[in-house]
Formats: structure tokens, C-alpha cells, sequence
């Protein structure tokens, strides 16, 4: 059964390197019954600790979060979570050392299934929504996008009142993307759905959007309508952004003189069997941009992976500056990456408990005054999007000609990801290389080559 939920007046203040850090600065914001509200808002804005305050693991500093006449904050966490609200973030919530069956079965146990009856539920489920050839894989042995599958049906499984999704689809292709949201959309008939995401493709199955900025809902429109300014029960209204201008390539540089930096020949790559792809022939060239843009599964990050040698083919080989990368050592190959190539993985590398100054590590970085300002503090201080542009601009900074990007823009809201896009055209304009798996719009338009994985 579905309920209101009212979001009154809310404050959430937190303490990084022992300065006051305001995250939410008196939001109000209401979900109807069987509301499927999309919410938007800049890296930063306060979208991230919402969901942490929704879910129970952040308590509010003042104000009140009701889920129908029920003030969330008197109710225990683990019950929260288990009788009224579930919830999926970009990486999942699976346990990875069992099965996806298993993960399924363990969410109908909390709600008071028996173990051989919670089994056949988390069978018929799968079955159901066409997943059962993932029913015995285990987490790691999953794509991104299989993973956010496996996580929606582990949250429908408890059959909560409320649902909410963190990014849900910034993974996942067009085709992948409208199961994932036609799946939260039809679970809205007998739930509230609060998507978390800057992911335009989401708005076409919202009831209504909001944006979050600087703490506050600052717009609100309906799918298809204008963005109306919101103005608050105290009188706070915010001045709309503005959006930076489509990035673009230099003309000037796209006939100029290429040189093989990368070669992958006949690769090959096989999981217990399976064959994710095979046959796969990709060379990169100085002042190329080569995008891998396929579906869940087809095996684009590991591809990534092994083309900067940390991970080796079932059959093939690969060439950096025309040697075999098979060749080498464990450490050259680790030598080899620290000379030439730059490896941006899913989740970054960022170590959440130093400083952004001891990250960058001595750089020449160049950032915006946002990021300048809190060098000191903790990287774990930062949103997941702020994050992913501070490791883009440290790989950037690092002047390694061959940058390997898994989905680089993918926790970025719109701005921040034009921005990211035109800096990685700059490069490319300067002669490097960047091969990126992605679903970027803006990236596929500006590839010199678009690589499918087979």
C-alpha cells in the first residue's frame, strides 16, 4: 500500500576536517501515493544525503521526514528499511558472496517467508521479469547493469511502501535503461518511486520533477512542461542555472598526422564457458576518441581492463607503443601504465579518508573555486559526481598520452558532464588518446570511432 510522504522544513549539517558542512538547508518537498517523482539537482546539491535520510542511516539535524503520519527518525532503522522502505543505489546492493537467487530469496526471508518458500518466490520473480539466467551467478560475475537488475528485484521483494532509486540507469543502454524504468514505473501502482538521477530518459516516466540546489528544491515541472521556479514556505526561491555551451571538437586538428599508441588483436574473453566477446580488433591512434557503447554484459569494462594489461584475454594480444603487453612482468606492466596509461575504473580510485590536496598529490590541477575551497577536506566529504570530476581531472593532470575511461561522466549532472566532455575533446585535440566505454550522448557524437562489443 502506498503513502504520503511529507519532507518538512529539513536541515542536515555534518563535520568535515572540524568545519560545519551544510548539506540540506530546509528542503520541503511532498510524495504522493503512487507518485513516480523524478529528482534532479547539481553534483553537491544534497540529492545523495536525502536518500541517506529517506533510507534511516542519516538522522536529521532539524526538521522531520514523515512516511505517512510517521516520523521516520522514531523508527528503527533496520524496521524503516524492512517494512516501508527499500532501496537501490549505482552499484547495487547485492552480497557477493551469494548467489543472485539467493540475494532474492534473503529479502523475502526479512518480510517472514520461509527459507524453501522465500526460494520459490525469488525464482518466480526472476522468471517473471525474464532475469532467470542470472539466477546461480554470483555479484562479481556480473555486469554493472546486471547487478542494478538483480538489486530492483531484490527491493520489489520486500514489497515496500516506498522505493528509491540512486542513479539507477547511469550503466545501462537505451534499450537496458527503459526496462529499468518501466520496471520502477510499474511498481509505483502500489508504492511511492523516488528516482534519484540525472538521467533525462528518467522524466518521460515521471509523474513530476524536482531539482535540488544548494539544499533546497529550487525548480519543479511536470514531464513534457517548462521548469517553474519553486518558492518555499519561508520565501526562499533560487535564480535558475544556466547551461554551458555543447562541447566540440577543433576542425583544425581532425585531419592532422596519427600514430599508433594501442593496438588490440583478435581478443577474446570467456567466463566459465560463456563467451563475452570474441574476435575483438581495436587500434588507437594520438588525437583519436574511441567509444565502446554496448549493452549490459558485452563486456565493455573488461575490455578496459585489458587493453591496460591489468587483466589478461582468454586469446589475443595486446600492443602499447608497439610492445606486447602478454610479454611483461606484473610490475612492468604496472610500470608501462604509470608511464603511458591513464585507468579510470568504475568507482574511481579515490581514497575516501585523505584530503583532495594530498590526492592530487602535488598536480597541477586546475579546479573551480567549489572544489579549491575544501582541499583539506576528506574525500568521503565529497558526492559521488564531485568525486568522479575530481578523478577525471587528476588522470587528466597526470600527461600520460593513452587515458582508458569506464563510463567517466556517468555521476555527473548535465553541467558538470558538458564540462567533462569538452575536456576530454581538449586532449584528444591535443593529440592523446581516449578510448571510454560510455553512453554519453555528447561522447558518441564528438568519436572518431564507435566500437560495439560482440
Amino acid at each position: 500500500m502506498s503513502v504520503n510522504i511529507r519532507i518538512e522544513d529539513l536541515f542536515y549539517i555534518y563535520e568535515s576536517n572540524n568545519e560545519p558542512v551544510v548539506a540540506l538547508r530546509g528542503l520541503h518537498l511532498t510524495v504522493g501515493p503512487r507518485e513516480c517523482l523524478v529528482i534532479k539537482g547539481p553534483n553537491g546539491s544534497g540529492k545523495s544525503t536525502l536518500v541517506k535520510l529517506l533510507t534511516g542511516f542519516f538522522t536529521p539535524t532539524a526538521g522531520g521526514i514523515f512516511v505517512g503520519d510517521q516520523d521516520i527518525a522514531k523508527i528503527d532503522p533496520l524496521k524503516l528499511r524492512r517494512e516501508f522502505v527499500s532501496s537501490i543505489d549505482q552499484r547495487g546492493n547485492l552480497l557477493a558472496d551469494i548467489t543472485i537467487l539467493e540475494n532474492i530469496a534473503l529479502a523475502y526471508s526479512l518480510v517472514g517467508q520461509t527459507r524453501s518458500s522465500a526460494r520459490r518466490s525469488a525464482k518466480d520473480l526472476l522468471e517473471v521479469h525474464g532475469f532467470e539466467h542470472l539466477a546461480d551467478r554470483y555479484a562479481n560475475q556480473l555486469s554493472a547493469g546486471e547487478r542494478q537488475f538483480g538489486s530492483l528485484l531484490a527491493a520489489i521483494a520486500t514489497n515496500p511502501k516506498v522505493l528509491i532509486a540512486d542513479e539507477p540507469s547511469g550503466e545501462l543502454d537505451n534499450t537496458s535503461a527503459e526496462i529499468m524504468y518501466t520496471l520502477l514505473k510499474s511498481h509505483a501502482e502500489g508504492a511511492s518511486v523516488i528516482l534519484v538521477t540525472h538521467d533525462p530518459r528518467a522524466e518521460k516516466y515521471a509523474s513530476r520533477v524536482v531539482q535540488i540546489r544548494e539544499g533546497r528544491v529550487s525548480e519543479e515541472w511536470l514531464p513534457g512542461q517548462d521548469e517553474e521556479s519553486v518558492v518555499d514556505p519561508f520565501g526562499w526561491m533560487r535564480v535558475r542555472d544556466t547551461t554551458p555551451h555543447p562541447p566540440r571538437r577543433n576542425a583544425q586538428n581532425l585531419g592532422s598526422v596519427r600514430h599508433s599508441l594501442l593496438r588490440g588483436e583478435h581478443l577474446n574473453l570467456s567466463y566459465g564457458g560463456k563467451t563475452i566477446f570474441s574476435d575483438m580488433n581495436i587500434e588507437g591512434s594520438s588525437g583519436q576518441l574511441i567509444a565502446l557503447s554496448s549493452g549490459s554484459g558485452s563486456g565493455k569494462s573488461s575490455l578496459l581492463r585489458i587493453l591496460c594489461g591489468i587483466q589478461d584475454p582468454t586469446v589475443g594480444e595486446v600492443y602499447i607503443h608497439g610492445r606486447s603487453i602478454r610479454e611483461l612482468s606484473r610490475s612492468d606492466r604496472a610500470q608501462v601504465r604509470r608511464e603511458s596509461v591513464g585507468f579510470l575504473g568504475q568507482g574511481g580510485s579515490a581514497l575516501a579518508n585523505i584530503s583532495l590536496f594530498d590526492h592530487f598529490g602535488g598536480l597541477r590541477v586546475s579546479i573551480e573555486p567549489a572544489l579549491k575551497n575544501r582541499m583539506n577536506r576528506p574525500l568521503s566529504s565529497f558526492s559521488g559526481g564531485e568525486r568522479a570530476r575530481i578523478e577525471l581531472l587528476k588522470i587528466l593532470a597526470e600527461g600520460k598520452p593513452i587515458l582508458l575511461l569506464d563510463e567517466p561522466t556517468t555521476q555527473m549532472d548535465e553541467r558538470r558532464s558538458l564540462e567533462a566532455a569538452q575536456l576530454l575533446l581538449d586532449f584528444v585535440d591535443k593529440g592523446g588518446l581516449v578510448i571510454t566505454s560510455t553512453h554519453d550522448e555528447i561522447l558518441l557524437e564528438n568519436a572518431d570511432q564507435v566500437i560495439r562489443a560482440r
